[in-house]
């Protein structure tokens, strides 16, 4: 029973991760400027960053964390029904600070719980982020379906599904902190490990470029003059990749090591974002939207696993929690702002442009940076 409400608590939160691709599209129907999407994507980034600290060693700290992880969907879904009451933008995005703090903090409690269970259980992982990809798709249609005129109901149908995941927790495994009752383990300690500061580092530097995907995306297919159903399927159809790499997933990371799964999603998104730049339809869209399964592969899936099996137990929530801030915090932040700011002067597919050729040249140096933590690192196959 605990194993399979992993299966469908993946399944009913991604539902809501898949609605929140809208996001954008929706701050566009309401009449907000590039450079106001931006601001509303990384100040709360910002805030929740600050958060972080204490979140992340929470994590580590409190009796069991599937509790710590119910009161973050039970503030989250508090924020998103604040969203739609908000009556101007300050207000906005105080609302949308307190949904950024708890859905940053909420992915990675639930990845330290599935991969610490499946773990011990010796269970494979990969099949329930399957059912996550899933949930995804089926948010997608969701919204394609239900709001296909108007996202003006987004955040309190996504509040909706989070009350939902939060029932769910409730049955899920029993994994404990490690350092309750036990010397407690400054977060600081996560970073002398050489090979970490590494990865992280690399991580934020790479995912900038897919965080400014996620930010202007589906207001970028809005501007080509897709309506909401066809920003749907397309979608949908976006992340259909993932479901057979997922299946397999634990098995494809033993063909090599952490650093060469980077260099390869460092050379996909490089060619996903020139090919973007340069597609107005829905066919090539999805053509070159195929390559975006490593960002999944690469960014996330990959190196939560590198850090189950280098990181101490003691630290294994504070790391997944740093993985996912760097991704979703530090990159979003400079993604989104820079981002929204730029495409104020150039538009959305040159920046696009600029994010593919950028990822191209650094590839080259990043191969001869990975070359030299290949030898040292201690972690061979994932």
């Amino acid at each position: 029973m605990r194993y399979g409400a992993l299966f469908v608590y993946h399944f009913i939160y991604f539902i809501a991760t898949g609605m929140s691709t809208f996001v954008p599209k929706f701050y566009g129907e309401i009449g907000l400027s590039d450079s106001r999407i931006g601001l509303l994507t990384s100040i709360p980034t910002l805030v929740a960053l600050a958060f972080a600290p204490l979140l992340a060693s929470m994590t580590d700290r409190v009796p069991k964390k599937r509790y710590m992880l119910a009161a973050m969907l039970a503030l989250l879904s508090a924020s998103c029904l604040l969203v739609p009451r908000a009556t101007g933008f300050f207000a906005l995005l105080a609302a949308v600070s307190g949904y950024t703090v708890f859905s940053t903090a909420a992915q990675p409690l639930a990845t330290t719980i599935a991969l610490e269970y499946t773990r011990e259980a010796r269970r494979e992982y990969g099949p329930i982020r399957l059912l996550g990809t899933v949930g995804y798709q089926a948010g997608a249609l969701l919204v394609g379906a239900l709001l296909s005129h108007s996202l003006n109901n987004l955040y309190p149908l996504m509040g909706a599904v989070y009350l939902a995941a939060m029932t769910v927790t409730f049955t899920m495994p029993n994994v404990e902190g490690h350092q309750h009752r036990r010397e407690k383990i400054p977060l600081t300690r996560l970073f002398a490990d050489r090979h970490l500061r590494w990865l992280y580092a690399i991580i934020f530097l790479i995912t900038i470029t897919s965080q400014f995907y996620m930010s202007f995306f589906s207001k970028h297919l809005g501007d080509l003059g897709m309506d909401n159903a066809t920003v749907s399927w397309i979608t949908l159809l976006s992340v259909l990749a993932e479901l057979p790499f997922l299946y397999f997933g634990d098995r494809i990371a033993r063909w090599t090591n952490i650093w060469n799964w980077l260099l390869v999603g460092a050379i996909a998104n490089g060619v996903r974002w020139l090919g973007l730049a340069l597609s107005t339809s829905a066919l090539p869209i999805l053509l070159f939207q195929i390559p975006g399964v490593t960002v999944l592969a690469c960014f996330e899936f990959f190196p939560a696993l590198y850090l189950a099996r280098r990181v101490a137990p003691e630290l294994s929530g504070a790391a997944q929690s740093m993985l996912s801030l760097t991704t979703f915090g530090a990159a979003r932040i400079v993604g989104s702002l820079l981002g929204g700011v730029i495409c104020e002067f150039t538009g959305i597919p040159a920046l696009m442009a600029f994010n593919g050729a950028a990822l191209l040249a650094g590839s080259l140096l990043l191969y001869r940076v990975t070359r030299g933590l290949i030898r040292t690192d201690t972690v061979r196959t994932l």
